[in-house]
Formats: structure tokens, sequence, C-alpha cells
């Protein structure tokens, strides 16, 4: 991040693996957790199982801006599972059912706030892969806070965009909503025929009816709650492709906003450029959204991400940069959103030193902070991999001071490991959720240095580091 329709259901099906013999006894369970344990959002996600798919099928009415939805949420049950949560926020929740083995039977669902609580018929065995059905409908709204501003499903004036870092999601799929629990999406998406959308992942064409279509997408690589999108609006649809079809192209431009020619030029040499820096592109596809939405960021939702008005190319270095780090390897905790941030935006400071050709704009870059932020500034106050509460999630500190660590690392242990350890990062992570400890231990395996200090100095002591 760069800071309804007719009632169908959402549903949720448990898909199971056999139950055993007959007469055999049943699983004793017990609840999973209605929390992650999270440091900086414990109350949000849930125990107990292990989300492995989503197949989310929406369908936006836009007389009415209400959603008609039908989700299907497989996942692992990670305990003996009495009853399990999700996060759904809004909505009237038409009915759920819950599949274990080959018997699908209606569910006990209460709600409090955001929290679903989900009683299947049956207890689910530790292991047992199991699906639910719920059916939901009705009028999405953002989710407004002064910590975080406008996040989740948010209107525009031709459409809506779901924009869900950290927590947006729930406002339009119910989800286990925690940065830890990855899973792949299929997502379907039914507009009138004036209108298109996008999402994540692969293009994998639309249904036209008589006056809806279907647009239809598959993002096979595991994705993070806060990553997945749907935008809704009156576009242009630009498909082409790099490298000899390796990397499919498809992005989407507000009508309004002319054909950001520059910006879909700019995509495939940014994508060359830090595929020199973190290896190969993760995933199958890749593309922007640009569009009208007055939110005042940028986000990085998974291989196609969301610009506001239009797409610099900073910001295109920036949320692409967030496909390796922050989509494919991503934070196991919101403490360490720093490895998204500081990364994504150490890119951009890479990138003006290839687009002005001068390798120490890094450097300079670091100089410049250091010097304008005397030692009781504020700058200081929030370290980068402890920014202690949810209103410093985004903080400058966690995006600039985040680089700057990356700069003093690499002053410490030279370039060549440096960009060795970045290489490495990226590709010896891929699709996992990682820890500030698990880069610590790669740069200090990489380098063969003992780096406790420089990590303590700039990533978790409140004041300025001395000496640079």
């Amino acid at each position: 991040m760069s800071r309804a329709l007719t009632s169908t259901a959402v549903a949720l099906t448990l898909l199971g693996l056999s139950g055993g013999s007959a007469g055999a006894l049943e699983p004793t369970g017990s609840p999973g957790s209605t929390g992650s344990g999270d440091s900086i959002l414990p109350a949000w996600g849930n125990g107990g199982y292990d989300a492995r798919h989503y197949d989310i099928d929406l369908s936006w009415r836009a007389d009415s801006r209400t959603v008609d939805a039908r989700t299907t949420v497989t996942a692992v049950a990670t305990q003996n599972l009495s009853r399990f949560n999700l996060e759904l926020r809004g909505f009237a929740v038409d009915g759920v059912t819950v599949k274990v083995g080959d018997v699908r039977q209606p569910a006990t669902v209460r709600r409090d706030g955001a929290e679903m609580t989900v009683d299947p018929p049956v207890d689910i065995a530790k292991g047992q892969t199991f699906q639910t059905t719920v059916s939901y409908s009705g009028k999405p709204s953002a989710r407004v806070s002064q910590q975080l501003g406008k996040t989740g499903w948010l209107s525009t004036s031709d459409g809506a965009t779901a924009l869900s870092e950290p927590l947006g999601s729930e406002t339009w799929f119910p989800v286990n909503n925690t940065i830890r629990d990855k899973a792949t999406y299929a997502i379907d998406v039914e507009v009138p025929n004036r209108l298109m959308a996008a999402s994540n992942g692969r293009f994998a064409g639309r249904d036209v009816g008589d006056t809806r279509t279907t647009w239809k997408w598959r993002e096979a690589d595991p994705m993070a709650p806060y990553l997945p999108t749907v935008s809704i609006g009156r576009y242009r649809m630009f498909r082409s492709a790099m490298d000899h079809g390796r990397i499919p192209l498809v992005t989407f431009v507000d009508t309004k906003l002319g054909r950001q020619a520059e910006a879909r030029r700019t995509l495939p040499r940014v994508i060359r450029f830090l595929e020199r820096t973190f290896g190969r592109y993760p995933f199958q596809s890749s593309g922007m959204v640009i569009d009208r939405i007055d939110v005042g960021y940028a986000l990085e939702t998974q291989s196609r991400p969301v610009m506001p008005f239009r797409a610099p190319s900073y910001l295109i270095t920036h949320e692409i940069a967030h496909q390796w780090v922050g989509n494919s390897v991503t934070p196991r905790d919101w403490k360490d959103i720093w490895l998204n941030e500081g990364f994504a935006t150490y890119t951009e400071w890479m990138w003006d030193a290839e687009r002005f050709d001068k390798p120490a704009t890094p450097q300079r870059q670091f100089d410049f902070l250091y010097e304008i932020y005397g030692p009781k500034s504020g700058f200081w106050k929030t370290p980068p991999a402890n920014p202690g509460s949810v209103n410093k999630l985004f903080a400058l500190p966690v995006y600039n001071r985040g680089a700057m660590a990356l700069q003093a690392l690499r002053m410490r242990i030279g370039s060549h490991d440096f960009l060795t350890v970045l290489h490495r990062w990226a590709q010896q992570n891929a699709g996992r959720t990682v820890t500030t400890g698990d880069f610590k231990k790669l740069a200090e395996r990489v380098s063969g240095r003992q780096l406790d200090g420089l990590f303590r100095t700039w990533l978790y002591v409140p004041e300025k580091p001395k000496g640079y």
C-alpha cells in the first residue's frame, strides 16, 4: 500500500474427507479461537482451521448498489473442531450449510458484529478437509477509521472497488481475516453489460447475457486476505503480454482517465527491473486498475494493483515490488509490515538510480533523510519492526526508516551480499509467511556477519541511530 444485487447466497462449503467406517466414534471437538493472536490486530482472524480456497460468486446491482453473493471456502481443521468463526461485516445471512464427508447439512449461525460463529452439524476431525455454504445479500459499506481511513468495499461514481488492507475483505465476503492464513481464490462477478469487473489473477473469460455479464478471475497462488479485490466500473480493458507471452498483462483504465499509455509502457519495464533484484515474477498474470477513487493511496492487490487517478513510475515500482515483498513473501504478523513497506520504498530508490543513471541514489536518499530528521524528531519514535499500535501501522517511519534500515544493512555487508540477500529472500520464501527474525538470519547466513546490533538499532529502538 502506498498510503446489490438480487439475493443469491454466500456458500461456504466445508468439503470433507470420508468420516471413517460405520459405527466409528465421532471426534470430540472444541471451538476454534475467535482471534489470531496477531500482536497488532489480535481480535481478527480465527483459529481451529486453515483456509485453503475461496470461491466467491458476486452479483452487483447498479440501481440499488446491493450485492447477492455465494462464497465457497475450503478449509482444513487444525484441531478437532466443534465450531469455528469467520468475519463478515453487514449483510443479511440467508443461510449456511456445512459439508463434512459426503453429507451437506444446515449449520447454526450466530453473529456478533463482524464475528460469525458457525456450528456445524457434526464435529470435524483434525486434518479433515471441509467446506461451508453461507448465503448473504445486502448493501456493502466501507470500513472507516481515524487510523486507517477508508478501506473495504468503496462506492465510486460508476461502480465500486474493494481495497482491503488490513481488514476490509470482511466488508464483501466471509473470510478468516488474518494476514497469516493465505488461500487461493476463484472470483466471479456479475455486472450490467455496460460495466466491467476486474479482480485478481488470471482472466478466465466472461459469460455475456442479454443484459448482464459475468467476469471470471482465478488466482492460483496463495493470497493473504487483505489482497483480493473487485473493481467495477466503466473501463477500457487493455490486454497484452511481455517476454513472448510469459506474463499476460491485463489493465483496466477508467474511461474518463484517457488511455494511460505511458503507465502501460512502464509496467513491463518495471517488472523486468525488479526481476533483476528479486528473481522471476511470482504470479501468473500482472496489470493494473487505474480508477477514479479518492482514498489517498494505491494498493498492491495481488497481481493487479489499484491506482487512484494516475500511475506514475515510482508508484508502479512500489506496488509491483509488493508482488514479491508483501504478496508472495508475506509477514506472519502485522508488526512486521516494514517487510512490505520498507522494501517497496527501497525499490523506489533503486528505480530512481536506474532511471537517472545514478547508482548512489539509495545512499543519497538515506543521507537526505538522516540529515533532515534530528534526534528529537518524532520520525525516530516509531520503530519500523514494532510500530506498537494500529494507528502507526502505515506511519512514515515504517516506509522510510524501514528503507533506511535496508541501506544501513547494505553499507554493513556490501552491495554484492545485500543483493544476494534480497534475491534469496524473495525466491526461498515464495508463497510463505515470514518474520523480521527470518530476514536477519538470512542476512547473517549470506554475509557471515553477526547483525544483532544493526537490526536492533534500526528496527526496534525508538531513537535516531548514531554514527551515520
